[in-house]
């Protein structure tokens, strides 16, 4: 059965994501859960992609080797820190150090992109659609997760501002995320699925994940909720560092039965992909090149 039209929600992963990412990001909860979203819900579609691939905004590597479960052709990425990592786990055969609206690749080269969570950092969404079609073969898919607009009226915390009427804090609060987490184009799909037309591609499917009750749930340990507290650009404010420091300090001997709690909370929500959701925190677009 062609990956667009398989029900996602009966698809077995293969792998156990949120227990690996537990431990990998730990104690970091909020991101493992996130990312564990993110994969139980593109696995299904991954096999769209083609050799030879590429993993746009690639980072270190880590989500990358997790989904796909072998090495990639190319990654870029412009941080020289993540690429090193990329490159130590050996992630990819090739690596590029980079700006991705200049990737180092020739036209129709490529079967297919891959980019976790990069679209919401990139300014010029325009341009770089259109040269990812570029690089992209005829018929090749590019397959994307990224932040949808929703999160901002999904998002518990801004939510409570907002009904209690505090529209000003929500809004300084929301400018806050925005700078601290580089967040510059946040688009719904239908934005999206213009630039796919306009640049010689289609938007063949696009889908939600982590509902507004799920939100609610993740934000339960509120780790990342100094960012908030503590003025931007204070370095206390990234990820809930100065709550991470001091649970790594206070609580590093009980991290395997932590990370059996969190998992055993959450592993269903994650799991549970069941059916399409008309809004959602993040979002999945495949596009395929005319």
């Amino acid at each position: 059965m062609n990956a667009l039209n398989s029900s996602t929600s009966n698809t077995v992963p293969q792998k156990d994501y949120l227990k690996i990412l537990l431990d990998y990001y730990y104690p970091i909860y909020f991101i493992s859960l996130f990312r564990a979203h993110e994969l139980y819900s593109v696995e299904p579609y991954i096999s769209l992609l083609k050799d030879p691939i590429l993993d746009l905004g690639c980072g270190d590597g880590f989500i990358s080797k997790l989904l796909f479960g072998r090495q990639l052709a190319y990654g870029i990425d412009p941080s020289p820190d993540a690429i090193r990592n990329a490159d130590r786990i050996k992630a990819y055969g090739k690596t590029f150090i980079g700006d991705a609206h200049n990737i180092p690749l020739d036209d129709c080269s490529l079967g297919g992109i891959f980019s976790n969570c990069v679209l919401e950092h990139i300014p010029d969404i325009e341009p770089l659609i259109k040269e990812i079609s570029r690089v992209l073969k005829p018929g090749a898919y590019f397959i994307a997760t990224a932040l949808s607009p929703f999160y901002y009226s999904l998002n518990p915390v801004f939510s409570y501002a907002e009904k209690h009427g505090l529209i000003g804090v929500k809004n300084k609060m929301i400018k806050a995320e925005n700078a601290l987490h580089n967040h510059v184009s946040v688009l719904y799909v239908n934005e999206y699925d213009e630039i796919f037309r306009a640049n010689g591609m289609k938007l063949e499917k696009s889908r939600h994940y982590i509902t507004s009750s799920e939100m609610a749930m993740h934000t339960c340990w509120m780790g990342t909720l100094s960012k908030y507290i503590i003025p931007y650009p204070a370095f206390l404010t990234h990820n809930g560092l100065l709550l991470r420091f001091l649970y790594i300090k206070y609580r590093q001997s009980h991290r395997t039965r932590n990370i059996q709690k969190f998992y055993e909370k959450f592993h269903d929500i994650c799991y549970k992909k069941g059916d399409p959701h008309d809004s959602g925190i993040g979002q999945i677009l495949i596009a395929r090149k005319g």
